[in-house]
């Protein structure tokens, strides 16, 4: 075996400077290069998606803020034209406000707003352009709401200042002529003070006890007079019971008949009557002398003729 030849070796691997340096020089930038490139790209991809997925993201969140606000503009709508204060406003009369106009404005003004219907759309996904779209209108559905309540809370408004100007012009017009009329002039102060505060709840109160007291004083008078009227009458049926009545026996007869005329004579009533005061007594008429020497009659005796015995007449005989 010692004189036998020896196996060959494989050959040995070379380093990798060796292999660097069996290459070419301009191989190795290009290599680099390459590397690099597709590094570089792989970020570009990556960066783009996570920016597109971010704009998504921020345009969705955009998108639902301007739903929730599109509907909570709807929701205060709906709920204004179902409140009280409108309703108020609403049955207000044309003759209860000082320009009948705003009536009928704020009429036509809530018919327009409880007709309306805008549908709210809701947001869509995975589409940048489509998501803005909708996002844009439910931003100007939400306006359209929201100016609708402030316009239809401006109409109710402008017809509670009617009312309330009518209010207070008819109050002053109270204040004016209740003057003398009330039973409490405290009354006719609460309503000077209340007309200043322009508080319509405080006008109406005061309006409400000014014309009680009216009334309160007028039913007083009414009741005075009445009285007094009663007083009158009560005295006059006295005074005429115990003027001059007469009695019971014929009263008093004034003249009476005597020979030759009539003789005043007073008589005094036995029933307690009047007795009139004692007046003076006309004389009677002297009695006539029959003729000397015959007369008329044939026999020498004399036929009055004539009488002339009248009370007030010629005491002389004719």
């Amino acid at each position: 075996m010692n004189g036998s030849n020896p196996v060959p070796l494989p050959p040995a691997e070379p380093s990798g400077a060796a292999r660097a340096a069996s290459k070419p020089k301009w191989l190795v930038p290009l290599i680099a290069g390459g590397c690099a490139v597709v590094v570089l790209a792989a970020g570009g991809i990556g960066g783009y998606l996570w920016w597109s997925h971010r704009q998504l993201t921020e345009a969705s969140g955009e998108c639902s803020v301007a739903y929730d606000k599109a509907v909570k503009a709807q929701g205060k709508l709906t709920e204004y034209l179902k409140s009280d204060a409108l309703k108020a406003a609403i049955a207000v009369k044309g003759s209860e406000v000082r320009d009948a106009e705003t009536v009928a404005v704020l009429a036509s003004t809530v018919k327009t707003a409880s007709n309306t219907k805008t549908d709210i759309p809701g947001c869509p996904s995975g589409n940048l352009k489509g998501i803005r779209a909708v996002t844009a209108r439910l931003d100007k559905t939400a306006d359209v709401y929201a100016k609708t309540v402030s316009e239809v809370r401006g109409r109710a408004d402008a017809v509670n200042a009617s009312k309330l100007d009518r209010i207070v012009a008819d109050a002053s017009k109270l204040l004016s002529d209740s003057k003398d009329r009330v039973q409490d002039d405290k009354v006719r102060t609460a309503l000077e003070n209340a007309i200043k505060s322009k508080d319509g709840k405080a006008i109406t109160d005061a309006v409400k006890a000014v014309n009680d007291s009216i009334r309160a004083k007028t039913d007083a008078d009414a009741r005075a007079e009445k009285e007094e009227q009663a007083a009158e009458n009560t005295a006059q049926a006295s005074d005429n019971g115990s003027s001059y009545m007469g009695d019971t026996t014929g009263g008093y007869t004034g003249y009476t008949q005597s020979q030759g005329g009539y003789t005043y004579t007073p008589q005094q009533s036995t029933g307690g009557g009047y007795t009139p005061a004692p007046q003076p007594q006309p004389q009677p008429a002297p009695q006539p002398q029959p003729p000397q020497g015959g007369g008329n009659g044939g026999d020498g005796g004399w036929v009055e003729d004539k009488f002339c015995g009248v009370l007030g007449s010629d005491p002389h005989p004719c």
